[in-house]
């Protein structure tokens, strides 16, 4: 046992002398990298003797814990907080103090974590329309390459593996799913498109029993927990347990994160790990206006914790560092660990030097931040760079920070600073300049869905491209749009929590204020076809339509307001319109079947259901009428094993029951029939039999 030690561990060693580091402190940290991994080895044969290790090389898990302010943790002086786990990996490893996330949104500041590369290089610029294209690099591909087995599990529908970082991982998993709403189809289920902290880590740690015992592969594990995102809603026990829902959320993410270190402890396996946990962005409370996150770049949404663990032996003891740092520094610092060399995309840097209590050459104090997610509304986005004590913003009314003596960003320095306001500028030009490619990627189209989804998870949106050219030029600044902004926010809240009723007077008032406002129009109308008054919804359709006359998403609800008044060949019409440019938007052939099932077109119905279910396996109510449809053919078997697939996603649908009972009578199959029956009569009594049919 101890030879096949020996002989991986000297494999794995003999990989990362040939693979070497770029830079100039390779060398360096090639030779104190094998004194760790010597030392690590020691510790971990003294183990291996009681237990089965099944990873012979440096594991590395992440854990990224969405929308944590650093100044919520305990390790970070919060005395209200209750983070015991994160506190005890603060004492054992280095907390950086100023961490400054790329964006204040979970999908590209997710991306800038993974690739290492800022926004404008690997081109996702909000949550939504956005996916990781096939370059740059992610720490997945690459340590995949180098022979890891990687493993993704994350909370929140955004990040779906059709947003492009499930890109290298050999499991990802993100079991959402998307179910018709009651009244408003694209209303979605909150507990569908997110899962809690215990069910991510349980999911992990199926995935971690699962392995070969005796693996020679090492192994990459990102775990991503949503719950401190709003709305905040922690259990019980973390409710009582603190008074403020935030801060019982980050508890619950903490204890979740204690499970998960207690299981590789128990296996040997967390003392010889690399452990990162970070958060992709923070949160506001009213400073500055803003509540949650996205439409500002000030510092409350955008430093966030940072800890790391090296594997033990690598010399390094709890260390607190003040030099400001980066998420996107941390892929880089992977691979300095690992000692591979970072592809030339990387704009990160490995914090290497800080962890081994050493002052780096060159210190990467400069840090570039963005939020495109004005631009959803038609306003300018912000973009930023911290540099040394000052910070300046990038916006129609520019603005300039002294963060040392107003860490607030309180007072406005542009004008009366004006030297240190254009030496910034210029610094920022530059950096812009240099991170951003010739020919930077495009946004795609979203979808209707997608654009729902997300709106049930907190961000407004429309499927409108982002302005051409300057991100900022000739549209009017965020800080002056604040009160409108919150109006949509509050009013698309309601209506995503099916609370129509309360949002429609503010919309009504909003749009006859600001009548070229086309969220305003839209939003009022997804809210009065919700509440089944068609005629208004036509009414605020066509003023949105007006406005923007090629925009998807209210083309689309144009032709779900047709399908509701009866006018299925105008529905149709505008449904296959979109159809013909968003060829995997499972809502729009959903609602084509549904034209056809109208229209008596049995056949035609069950193509457009088969192509919903096959761009989205999850989609309920598709699955569902193509079991209906097969068994109206006659193909009951066929039927048997769709029922079968909703009742896997939903076993508590009555309907599922009693048509797969229905579908196993008609194959002859009687035993299992008579169980659907029995089962579809408890779940609901108009399935049950007539007394006298009994």
């Amino acid at each position: 046992m101890i030879a096949a030690l020996i002989h991986c561990a000297g494999m794995r060693r003999d990989a990362m002398a040939r693979r070497g580091l770029a830079g100039q402190r390779g060398g360096e940290y090639i030779g104190a990298m094998r004194a760790a991994l010597a030392g690590a080895w020691v510790a971990l044969w003294g183990l291996t003797l009681a237990t089965p290790a099944w990873s012979m090389g440096p594991n590395v898990v992440l854990i990224t814990i969405d929308t944590v302010r650093a100044d919520r943790v305990g390790c970070y002086g919060y005395r209200q907080a209750h983070t015991p786990n994160l506190d005890a990996l603060a004492r054992e490893g280095v907390l950086f103090q100023t961490v400054v996330a790329s964006a204040p949104l979970t999908l590209p500041s997710h991306c800038s974590i993974l690739t290492g590369t800022y926004p404008p290089l690997h081109g996702v610029r909000d949550n939504l329309g956005y996916s990781l294209g096939d370059s740059p690099p992610t720490l997945a591909t690459i340590l995949k390459q180098d022979g890891y087995s990687t493993a993704a599990f994350v909370g929140a529908d955004v990040l779906n593996p059709r947003r492009g970082l499930s890109r290298g991982f050999d499991t990802y998993s993100a079991p959402f799913r998307r179910k018709m709403g009651r009244d408003n189809p694209l209303v979605f289920n909150l507990q569908d498109l997110q899962r809690r902290a215990e069910d991510v880590v349980g999911d992990a740690l199926g995935w971690m029993s699962a392995q070969p015992p005796r693996s020679s592969k090492p192994f990459f594990v990102w775990i991503h927990l949503y719950d401190p995102h709003t709305p905040y809603g922690p259990p019980p026990r973390f409710r009582a347990l603190l008074r403020d829902p935030y801060d019982g959320e980050i508890a619950y993410a903490d204890d979740a994160v204690g499970k998960f270190f207690g299981y590789l402890k128990e296996h040997a396996l967390y003392d010889p790990t690399l452990i990162i946990v970070a958060s992709d962005h923070g949160e506001s409370f009213g400073e500055h206006g803003e509540y949650t996150h996205g439409y500002f770049i000030y510092d409350t949404t955008l430093l966030v914790p940072l800890l790391i663990k090296p594997p033990l032996g690598a010399g390094v003891g709890h260390r607190h560092t003040d030099a400001p740092v980066r998420t996107l520094d941390i892929a880089p610092t992977v691979l300095q660990f690992l000692g591979i060399a970072p592809p030339s995309s990387m704009q990160g840097r490995g914090l290497l030097s800080l962890i081994l209590g050493k002052t780096p050459a060159s210190p990467a104090n400069a840090a570039y931040c963005e939020t495109y997610y004005p631009t959803e509304f038609g306003w300018s986005a912000l973009r930023a760079l911290r540099s040394g004590r000052f910070k300046y913003i990038d916006a129609p009314k520019p603005e300039l920070y002294d963060l040392v003596a107003d860490p607030q960003e309180t007072h406005n320095l542009y004008q009366t600073k004006r030297a240190t306001a254009l030496e910034l500028k210029s610094q920022f030009e530059g950096l812009v300049a240099r991170v951003t490619p010739k020919e930077p990627p495009l946004r795609a189209t979203p979808s209707p869905a997608d654009v729902e989804l997300l709106a049930s998870l907190g961000y407004v949106g429309t499927s409108d491209p982002l302005p051409a050219g300057h991100p900022a030029r000739g549209l009017a600044d965020p800080k002056d749009e604040l009160g409108t902004y919150k109006i949509l926010v509050s009013a698309s809240q309601m209506a995503a929590e099916g609370r129509c009723e309360r949002s429609i007077p503010l919309l009504t008032r909003l749009t006859q204020e600001q009548p070229a406002l086309f969220l305003g129009h839209l939003t009022l109308a997804k809210c009065e076809l919700a509440t089944g008054k068609y005629e208004a919804a036509e009414s605020a359709l066509d003023s949105a339509v007006r406005l923007r006359p090629d925009n998807l998403e209210a083309i689309f609800y144009q032709g779900i307001c047709q399908f509701e008044e009866g006018r299925l060949q105008d529905s149709l019409s505008s449904l296959q319109s979109i159809a013909q440019l968003l060829h995997d938007e499972p809502y729009v052939h959903f609602y084509l079947g549904s034209i056809y099932e109208r229209e008596g077109i049995a056949e035609q119905a069950l193509t457009e259901f088969q192509r919903c279910a096959a761009i989205d396996p999850n989609f309920e109510a598709a699955v569902f009428k193509v079991g209906y449809y097969l068994a109206k053919s006659g193909k009951f078997p066929d039927a048997v094993a769709e029922f079968k697939k909703v009742i896997a996603m939903d076993p508590e649908n009555a309907s599922a029951h009693h048509n797969l009972a229905l579908a196993y009578a008609k194959s002859g199959n009687d035993a299992e029939a008579q169980s659907e029956f029995e089962v579809a009569c408890h779940l609901k009594a108009s399935f049950c039999p007539a007394p006298d049919q009994r």
